[in-house]
């Protein structure tokens, strides 16, 4: 029986799920693991325990190995987005580690001639401050930034408000151009708005 409802709720979701996975490393299952499915099975372990509730994810139907080809179709459509500064803008929101990385310098790039300063580095430093988790964010506070590069902590906040709105307007020119193509691949439905 084959399962034609879409993998995900929309593009933003697809774009989460997808770095998400793309992030873990492939692998089959272990003997380990095929053991204890086996023993739980057979003892019965999950009788009687409710149904989980529906997944916002559909992988119904797919192996492992066809959910992370999903998700890698879901990346390279980033990847081939026309405008370089979409793609990292992206790859700062959603990826992890070295993508994020990616994504972040670009940005910065992108930004840097826009900001006071025009320096690549600061504007590098604000795209960290502005991507970065409350935990990556220790010790790169926008006062730090400010005491390291001899600028104004108001000037560290309007690069990072910049930063942000310049972000936050090419994820949405990138979530408009891929939901096009999302629905064209059924990972998303039809009625989906941007």
């Amino acid at each position: 029986m084959q399962n034609n409802d879409p993998v995900f709720q929309d593009a933003s979701h697809a774009l989460h799920v997808s770095f998400l996975i793309h992030s873990m490393p492939a692998g089959s299952r272990s003997p380990t693991a095929i053991v204890i499915d086996q023993l739980v099975k057979e003892n019965h372990v999950w009788d009687g325990l409710p149904e989980p509730r529906d997944s916002r994810v559909n992988f119904a139907g797919l192996s492992p190995m066809e959910v992370r080809a999903q998700c890698a179709q879901v990346i390279a459509m980033v990847n081939h987005l026309p405008h370089h500064a979409e793609r990292h803008a992206c790859k700062a929101i959603y990826g992890h580690q070295v993508i994020k990385a990616e994504g972040v310098r670009g940005l910065a790039s992108y930004v840097a001639p826009m900001l006071s300063t025009g320096h690549n580095d600061f504007a590098l430093y604000c795209s960290w401050h502005v991507f970065a988790t409350t935990r990556q964010r220790d010790g790169m506070s926008q006062g730090d930034i400010a005491a390291h590069f001899g600028v104004s902590v108001s000037a560290v906040r309007e690069a990072c408000a910049t930063m942000r709105r310049h972000a936050k307007a090419l994820h949405s020119r990138a979530l408009d151009a891929l939901t096009q193509r999302f629905q064209n691949g059924g990972l998303i439905s039809q009625e989906v708005a941007a």
